[in-house]
């Protein structure tokens, strides 16, 4: 949704509610929350029930991303692949890039095999040093990438970022729409070429 969009949204909520103000009305908690019910009685409330796919890995369709670089939902059930512990993850037995293909999966992206923590140490003059490199102001850097042959332990929880889609009636209306520079990029990442797109480094 563009910017201005949600300004004119704001806007005239605004507006209707300075009307309602002015003219004595009220609108009533009930009517305020998405749920439409008292909100001090919990008691009664009861959840949408939710179901997510059923289909097996490799039998279900995939989504396209939400927007370019966003995290890919996940087609398939999860069943019996969480909780993903530090000493299992049932994930890569599909999705590492070396098997991906035969098994049908995405690719882990390359962005997952990077360490993008620069080595920052403080000298002897009281200068910060950031990958070699004295910087007056630490964040004045572009990102650094240190890649690994394995993969990164701050990707290893792969549902901290991509989760199971349940087919459920949205409460709001999302109009948004995503514009991919490439339409190869609906099913793909390119994060390590444009993240530090537009970072004047002198």
């Amino acid at each position: 949704m563009k910017r201005s969009k949600i300004i004119a949204g704001f806007f005239s909520l605004a507006v209707v509610s300075a009307v309602l103000y002015a003219a004595g009305g009220t609108i009533s908690e009930e009517e305020l929350g998405l749920r439409k019910t008292d909100l001090y009685s919990e008691s009664k409330v009861k959840p949408e029930e939710v179901k997510y796919t059923s289909k097996a890995p490799g039998t279900a369709k995939r989504f396209e991303r939400s927007f370019l670089n966003a995290p890919p939902l996940i087609p398939h059930s999860i069943e019996g692949l969480v909780p993903i512990t530090k000493n299992n993850n049932a994930c890569l037995g599909c999705h590492m890039p070396n098997v991906a293909k035969s098994m049908g999966a995405t690719p882990i992206p390359p962005s997952h095999f990077v360490d993008f923590r620069p080595t920052t140490k403080l000298a002897k003059d009281g200068s910060v040093i950031k990958d070699g490199k004295k910087v007056k102001n630490t964040s004045d850097i572009k990102v650094v990438m240190h890649k690994e042959k394995k993969l990164y332990p701050g990707r290893w929880n792969c549902t901290q970022c991509h989760v199971p889609q349940a087919n459920v009636k949205p409460l709001v209306k999302n109009n948004f729409k995503p514009d991919f520079k490439d339409p190869k990029l609906k099913k793909k990442s390119n994060l390590l070429d444009v993240l530090n797109e537009g970072v004047d480094i002198k």
